[in-house]
């Protein structure tokens, strides 16, 4: 081979800067094209197709609207309302406005989830006491306190959980199964952290009624008082009781 002939093939063989330019350019534009494309679908994506994806529990009546901006009929008159900022895709995250409304009830929230943690920020608003009939399996009926929610975050994370925030609960009347009347005392459920742990306090006048914990290793514990016992038909009310769920 001529000393020419071998320059020009020297010339034709890619540098390995090039290469790896080209390749970073490449990559760059997959992920634009691949982020364009899940923008586009968030937008234009029903949100009936999200029962294709998730079992949704059977409260929920019907969907509609977009995945980006939707909502979602409840049993009862209750209706869920969503907003989804699409900036928040960028980061690899969902962020939503939602909003739950009924005839006695008003909620705001601010949804935000990723891979590795979902949170609740900004709760605040009225519940009112249908809401409770969309529970199952509770073992009272008809009652009638409202509450008032005023709640900074609820988070849980790879490892933590954490809450901030207060719900006021009016005094009313409850019915159990066998149709005997409860009353229920004024509440005040405060929501604080311990470490990695998210923790919800439930007193009445001072005197605690009930705890509940969700912890940084998914478990939930609830600790019962005899005074919060007596609230709970056939809950036995001679001592403390401590149940523990993991999840």
């Amino acid at each position: 081979m001529t000393r020419t002939n071998a320059l020009e093939t020297a010339d034709a063989i890619p540098h390995p800067r090039g290469l790896l330019r080209r390749g970073m350019i490449w990559v760059g534009v997959s992920c634009c094209t691949i982020l364009v494309f899940v923008i586009a679908l968030a937008v234009t994506m029903p949100a009936s197709a999200l029962r294709t994806f998730v079992n949704l529990p059977p409260q929920i009546s019907t969907l509609n609207g977009t995945i980006w901006r939707g909502g979602a009929t409840l049993q009862g008159g209750y209706s869920v309302q969503w907003q989804t900022r699409l900036g928040a895709l960028l980061l690899a995250r969902i962020s939503a406005d939602v909003t739950l409304v009924g005839a006695d009830s008003q909620i705001n929230a601010s949804l935000q989830a990723s891979p590795w943690t979902i949170a609740l920020r900004d709760l605040t608003g009225r519940a009112g006491p249908g809401l409770l009939a969309l529970a199952p399996g509770l073992p009272v009926t008809g009652c009638t306190s409202r509450a008032v929610l005023d709640v900074a975050q609820l988070r849980f994370g790879r490892g933590a959980a954490s809450a901030d925030g207060t719900i006021g609960i009016d005094a009313g009347n409850c019915t159990d199964l066998a149709g005997a009347g409860i009353p229920v005392p004024a509440m005040t459920l405060t929501l604080h952290s311990i470490e990695n742990d998210a923790v919800a306090d439930l007193s009445s006048a001072g005197s605690p009624l009930a705890q509940l914990i969700v912890s940084g290793d998914r478990r939930l514990l609830i600790r019962v008082e005899p005074a919060g016992a007596v609230l709970v038909p056939g809950m036995p009310n001679t001592g403390p009781i401590i149940i523990e769920y993991p999840f």
